[in-house]
């Protein structure tokens, strides 16, 4: 991700991004908000549309580690802000 680009779309009040999620509570991605160069080592790795994320724990500088459909990933804070989210009625990991 470059720094210093904004996101493509602009975040809604209604927006529930990932880096507003609660630990150990799973969401469904509904959007990334990146350009599609910016996306791609993200949809190499399985965080897709439609796909469940998990904050599972935070690193030493408080950067997220995210549980995939199963499997971990550590992404930055300033990335968790680019995955529109939502709720799926499921609360644990």
């Amino acid at each position: 991700m470059s720094r210093g680009h904004p996101p493509i779309r602009t975040a809604t009040a209604n927006d529930l991004r990932l880096a507003d999620v609660p630990l150990r509570e799973t969401v469904e991605l509904v959007r990334i908000d990146l350009t599609p160069d910016e996306m791609e080592p993200l949809l190499e790795r399985g965080v897709l549309p439609g796909c469940h994320l998990c904050p599972v724990r935070r690193s030493p500088a408080g950067d997220p580690i995210i549980m995939v459909d199963g499997s971990l990933l550590a992404i930055r804070r300033e990335l968790a802000w680019c995955l529109c989210v939502r709720h799926t009625g499921s609360n644990a990991a």
